[in-house]
């Protein structure tokens, strides 16, 4: 098959005097085309987006639908993509102007609302629609009044989203990229801004939770497993905070992530343990993983890929999507997990999550379209001084 072609080319090298073009993110994202064709006619059924609100997640849809379904429409032209999109986006809206006008419920509902602000701060890239804009903002300058309380690191109970899943050192950095991605969708509107606290952030964690004899950065600071959600989240906002401002540091430290979760590959080399809710989910090895770990792995390597241009990282990004398609989809869906040999079952406490589906949509979706050229490259020292 094609991508076990071009991932041997990526991981080998071409031979001397080959004339071969280097394959991209376009041609993995073709090699995968049965699978993105199929999950997204299984997601049209009309059971899975009622009124405006994806059905059948855990907490992510807010974000990822909107988020595929403009960069399908941004791809193809196809209208229903755009209408269900501008729908789901309302209903975020929705959410965040009930949020703001009752701020505690960012506390107790953190995920659904997380994720309906990534939503709307995503839709910038592809539609000027005021509302979703003003809301964002809004949003996000609530947000990081609360990271500043807490010193930019959440190491405390925020609903849910915040629990033991994926740990402080990962929801924290979600603070920054809600940054990062604000410049992305808004390159005119106080990038300064935006990119110094998203360095001040993640300085910040650095500081509490990076490991130098682990390699890698902690769960949380007392806890010095080596797991891959708080490293993969790190390396995604290092990798836009490096295309946003081609500061070397940005790269050494993705680097240094690469190295630190390379452990937790799994020997087959296709995919990487993802511990996190393994004992909740009832797994008796270490060769668990999650549909949700991969796809945020497929976002940094993506991520550092198209800001350096280094094909390393379509390796991985290839042989990890054959990995989702060849042992978790099934039947239009690709289902929450494996463990103890086998894919998940429906007697498992998590089966099947749209969210998670929605995600890697648009993953493949950003390599047809080979993503999006980053703003004009800022130095966060020349923000820095903007912004004073």
């Amino acid at each position: 098959m094609l991508h076990r072609f071009v991932s041997l080319v990526l991981l080998l090298g071409c031979g001397e005097g080959t004339t071969e073009a280097e394959p991209s993110g376009t041609a993995i994202a073709e090699s995968h085309g049965e699978l993105y064709e199929a999950v997204r006619a299984h997601l049209g059924g009309a059971e899975y987006f009622v009124e405006g609100a994806w059905r059948s997640h855990y907490g992510d849809a807010p974000f990822y639908g909107p988020a595929f379904d403009l960069a399908h429409w941004a791809a193809t032209g196809d209208e229903a993509h755009r209408a269900r999109a501008v729908a789901a986006l309302d209903h975020d809206l929705a959410q965040v102007e009930a949020a703001l006008a009752q701020p505690a419920a960012l506390l107790s509902d953190m995920e659904p609302l997380s994720m309906a602000l990534l939503g709307l701060i995503e839709a910038g890239q592809y539609i000027d629609e005021p509302r979703y804009h003003t809301a964002a903002d809004e949003m996000v300058a609530f947000v990081d009044l609360l990271a500043e309380r807490f010193d930019d690191y959440l190491d405390v109970a925020l609903g849910e989203f915040a629990g033991d899943t994926y740990g402080p050192t990962a929801i924290s950095s979600f603070l920054a990229l809600v940054h990062l991605q604000h410049v992305f969708a808004h390159p005119d509107h106080q990038p300064e801004l935006h990119l110094r606290r998203a360095a001040e952030i993640l300085e910040h964690i650095h500081e509490r939770a990076w490991d130098e004899g682990l390699g890698a950065y902690r769960f949380a600071p007392e806890d010095d497993r080596r797991m891959l959600y708080p490293n993969i989240t790190m390396m995604l906002a290092y990798g836009r905070l490096f295309a946003l401002t081609g500061e070397g540091e940005w790269l050494t430290r993705v680097e240094a992530i690469r190295d630190g979760i390379e452990p937790l590959r799994d020997p087959a080399g296709d995919h990487f343990h993802s511990p996190y809710s393994a004992e909740y989910m009832g797994a008796s090895d270490e060769d668990y993983v999650t549909l949700s770990s991969q796809n945020y792995l497929l976002l940094g390597l993506w991520t550092v890929h198209i800001a350096t241009g280094d094909p390393r990282w379509l390796a991985d990004i290839d042989i990890v999507l054959a990995y989702l398609e060849s042992h978790l989809a099934h039947e239009g869906r690709i289902l929450h997990h494996w463990m103890n040999g086998r894919v998940a079952i429906p007697e498992d406490p998590e089966f099947y999550c749209t969210g998670c589906n929605l995600q890697t949509l648009y993953v493949l979706a950003l390599l047809r379209r080979e993503g999006f050229p980053p703003p004009r490259p800022r130095t966060v020292r020349q923000s820095r001084d903007a912004a004073r």
